[in-house]
């Protein structure tokens, strides 16, 4: 494959070329004719100027360039409306954190499949010349007919609705037990669902499981353990804050952003495993955390809010030399170790 500005060769794998730093054309599993809709989208903004990208225009023009395209035209103008194109061009920082807030919006508000997220994010990202790496890439040569066939039968680009969706009426019939499991097929738990359940002690969430709604387990004051699958790519703001008694959490490797006071009050948390795929850290994220001793910050975080670690007063932090986390370290006067990328 060549690169459609510079017409050098693409090495396999590639989001980007290495010679002139375009993005590079991608599909999307379920959704083969991504590459096609990304060159379509980047021919509209050198025709009309790119100053039409995410204005009142943009989704008709999408109406005319994309006729053929019903479902995929239908998703992208969703989100568009939603404000997500927006999220992209005006969001705060780096790209790859207004990357992240728009997978965190797609996934987490939006409800979409994760490779309807992608497969938006990747046009998104091309039209605006950002690259973008998606967890469901594919190889042209590795889109069947079958699979283009099941991606017709899904208009909704694997669109999930509220029927799925953990509420505080289905919770309620176990607020007087100590252990949870919530049954396979939810994908995703309600605001507060579970706030303030004192009895509970134990929680396993099933393998379907996308996203955790703000406050969910908050005040949980007995909750010990929760296992969180790597189907979680979305948890909100003080989901376990105050789990005064939750000492270990694994997080799901494909999490993005650990958001504002995640774990804020929990006063017996001694261990976060914390994937390479976090690239935030909210305000008061770990705020009270007072037995947090140790802490590894993958070199790929772009962010974190100075009240991140508050009243940690025993905290030390394992980080890559030249690393944001590093600079952030020494700004903010935290004890840390460097280690090699």
């Amino acid at each position: 494959m060549r690169c459609e500005r510079c017409r050098c060769e693409i090495r396999t794998g590639s989001i980007v070329c290495d010679e002139c730093g375009a993005p590079v054309l991608q599909n999307i599993s379920g959704f083969p004719v991504t590459s096609v809709i990304q060159r379509r989208l980047r021919s509209m903004a050198e025709l009309y100027g790119e100053e039409i990208i995410g204005g009142s225009c943009f989704t008709a023009l999408m109406m005319d360039h994309l006729p053929e395209f019903d479902k995929e035209r239908r998703l992208l103008v969703r989100a568009v409306r939603a404000g997500v194109l927006s999220i992209l061009i005006n969001g705060r920082g780096t790209p790859e954190i207004a990357i992240a807030k728009a997978k965190r919006y797609l996934l987490g508000e939006a409800f979409l499949a994760e490779n309807a997220c992608d497969f938006v994010l990747a046009c998104f990202t091309y039209l605006l010349g950002q690259p973008y790496m998606s967890a469901h890439r594919v190889e042209e040569r590795a889109v069947t007919k079958a699979a283009a066939q099941a991606d017709d039968n899904d208009e909704d680009g694997g669109y999930s609705g509220e029927a799925s969706a953990l509420t505080a009426a289905d919770a309620v019939r176990s607020k007087l037990s100590r252990n949870i499991i919530v049954p396979e097929g939810y994908v995703k738990i309600n605001d507060s669902v579970y706030h303030g359940y004192i009895r509970l002690k134990t929680v396993k969430l099933p393998s379907t499981m996308l996203v955790i709604g703000r406050y969910a387990f908050a005040e949980c004051v007995h909750l010990a353990s929760i296992e969180l699958p790597d189907s979680v790519c979305v948890i909100k703001q003080g989901a376990f804050s105050g789990c005064e008694r939750l000492k270990t959490v694994k997080l799901p490797r494909g999490l993005c952003e650990i958001d504002d006071e995640l774990f804020g009050g929990c006063v017996s948390l001694n261990e976060v495993d914390i994937p390479s795929s976090v690239c935030m850290i909210g305000a008061g994220a770990f705020s009270g955390c007072e037995e947090l001793q140790r802490l590894n910050l993958p070199a790929g975080i772009k962010y974190i809010d100075p009240t991140a670690f508050s009243y940690c007063s025993e905290l030390s932090v394992s980080c890559a030399a030249g690393s944001y986390a590093q600079r952030f370290c020494e700004e903010h006067d935290i004890e840390h170790v460097l280690v090699r990328r």
